[in-house]
């Protein structure tokens, strides 16, 4: 990378920080009796964000390095089977946007977590809101090592000193400014992406002999295409990809997002409107589509090219083939663009993430457990050394996932599932609370425990079957814990026969809604009276 790439990652990382200093100024200079409190404007922005500005920022938060890593990675690798799991998405997310977000709105909270504190008790959100926060900050190393894959390839980079960089930068602007710079440099951050990845599938497919069919043909020729020949409908567990895995794959994670990713919630509660967030949701979904198919087809024409020029050296693997090919082979300043895409991406991501395990602890744990009286003031000091915090656990696992990514001989998609296979038994208990009129707290603590017994069990069936080289499918890890979770849930009240109170079901299961409830008809979060998750918690204003 010479001086002109360097120049443009700089002017990038500068602008970044500069925007969580803008809306630090802005909030403390505007900030009066009228408004919404200094809590309610660093973690939800004031509830004031367009929904538009929310959907952009949506995708950016769950998108991340890995997707611009491993996506054109697993299509170098393996072809395309894995991208039929995004042709759910569209159903799967928007069937559980409508049956989990409703009930966010009506609770009027800052997290999920409190509508199990409603649903069911206190037990049961510190439990679940702290298996979220171990497991995400697990998941947020594993996008800052996803990134300093990418510079190790397009740079040369040590591992150590991007993801050090990443976790500096990101704490900086997410501390500053709080969602609204999350969200506001989440747009920025899209607009430099969508112009670097525009400019490498033209010049990389302009390589390729025959273009766009060429690509495509010599995919196809070689092994690279969708495979539903092979043992695409198997029941093996071995097989890798199947229609069955990815299709429970696809019902899982749009659970998960809709249910219990704080993440994801976060960005639509920002709306502060049920409307709004299902405008801004449904605006995401439009937005993936395209964009996943770009990465795919990135993937299959970084095959096709070094298919066609193989390196004096050998070819690139594939989670660094495609920033090999913007390294060598793209004029500048297209290798410092791309790099600040990688990097919009990866910081995006990381902010959203600090944002968000910043606002669980400060609400889930801090506020709920440690000093209920505490003032919006001493909430957002809370959230800010958090970050500070989180940002140092993140780095340092960051660095220890690397070692273990190494030793296994993991691609970064089936690394991303075992660190994160845990958080599979979370949606579940979202699910039981929602659908079931008979769970009680004692039942959803006992199908945790279910949960996690299956889920150990299969993480060491998945390493024992590696180490024998006949690996199971790295998509079947979580799925026992899943769907065990579940029916354990549903069937153990029929067997523990403890029915929960009134107050734990009205207007909190899907059977027991308030039909006539203006939160969820209007999408008037504001003008309602809000309902209190305790006595001591201060609800959404």
């Amino acid at each position: 990378m010479n001086w002109l790439d360097i120049t443009i990652i700089i002017v990038f990382v500068v602008t970044i920080c500069a925007t969580g200093g803008l809306f630090t100024t802005r909030r403390t200079k505007g900030a009066t009796e009228a408004s919404t409190g200094e809590a309610d404007e660093h973690l939800l922005g004031g509830g004031k964000i367009p929904w538009w500005a929310a959907a952009i920022s949506y995708v950016m938060a769950l998108l991340s390095t890995v997707s611009l890593v491993a996506t054109p990675g697993e299509a170098y690798n393996n072809g395309l089977r894995l991208y039929v799991l995004e042709w759910f998405a569209p159903i799967t997310g928007i069937l559980f946007f409508f049956i989990f977000v409703r009930f966010y709105f009506t609770v009027k909270t800052y997290t999920p977590f409190a509508y199990l504190e409603r649903r069911f008790d206190a037990r049961v959100r510190a439990l679940v809101s702290g298996i979220y926060l171990v497991t995400r900050i697990t998941i947020l190393a594993m996008v800052l090592f996803s990134c300093a894959q990418v510079f190790q390839g397009l740079a040369k980079w040590p591992v150590w000193f991007t993801i050090l960089v990443l976790g500096v930068v990101s704490v900086i602007y997410s501390t500053l400014g709080g969602l609204k710079a999350v969200i506001w440099t989440n747009v920025m951050q899209f607009a430099v992406m969508v112009v670097g990845i525009g400019a490498v599938v033209f010049l990389c497919t302009r390589a390729v002999d025959g273009g766009t069919l060429g690509v495509f043909n010599y995919a196809r020729e070689h092994g690279r295409w969708f495979g539903f020949e092979k043992d695409f409908f198997s029941f093996d567990p071995h097989v890798r990809l199947t229609f069955w895995l990815m299709l429970m794959s696809s019902i899982f994670a749009y659970m998960f997002y809709a249910s219990s990713d704080q993440i994801a919630i976060q960005q639509l509660l920002s709306t502060s409107s049920y409307r709004g967030a299902f405008k801004s949701f449904l605006t995401s979904v439009i937005i993936f589509i395209p964009l996943g198919a770009i990465l795919w087809f990135l993937g299959l024409a970084v095959f096709a090219y070094f298919g066609q020029h193989p390196l004096p050296g050998g070819n690139p693997r594939g989670d660094l083939a495609l920033f090999t090919f913007i390294a060598l082979k793209t004029p500048r300043p297209i290798p410092g663009l791309m790099a600040s895409a990688a990097l919009s991406a990866a910081i995006s991501t990381v902010g959203a993430m600090i944002m968000s395990l910043s606002t669980v602890a400060t609400k889930d744990f801090y506020l709920r457990f440690f000093n209920q009286n505490a003032s919006d003031e001493a909430q957002v000091t809370f959230a800010r050394w958090t970050t500070f915090i989180i940002g140092g656990l993140g780095t340092g696992m960051g660095i220890l996932i690397s070692f273990t990514s190494s030793s296994l001989r993991e691609t970064l998609v089936e690394s991303n599932t075992i660190w994160g296979s845990i958080i599979t038994i979370v949606p579940p208990i979202f699910f039981l609370g929602v659908v079931s009129t008979r769970c009680t707290a004692n039942h959803v603590l006992a199908a945790v425990g279910f949960g996690i017994t299956l889920t150990a069990i299969m993480i060491v069936w998945y390493l024992r079957s590696r180490w024998a080289n006949n690996p199971i499918s790295f998509m079947a890890v979580a799925m026992p814990a899943f769907i065990g979770t579940i029916l354990f849930g549903l069937i153990l009240p029929f067997i523990w026969r403890e029915r929960p109170p009134a107050e734990k079901l009205d207007n909190l299961t899907l059977f027991t809604l308030n039909k006539n409830n203006p939160s969820v008809s209007e999408g008037n979060v504001a003008a309602q009276p809000a309902i209190p998750v305790s006595a001591t918690e201060t609800p959404r204003r």
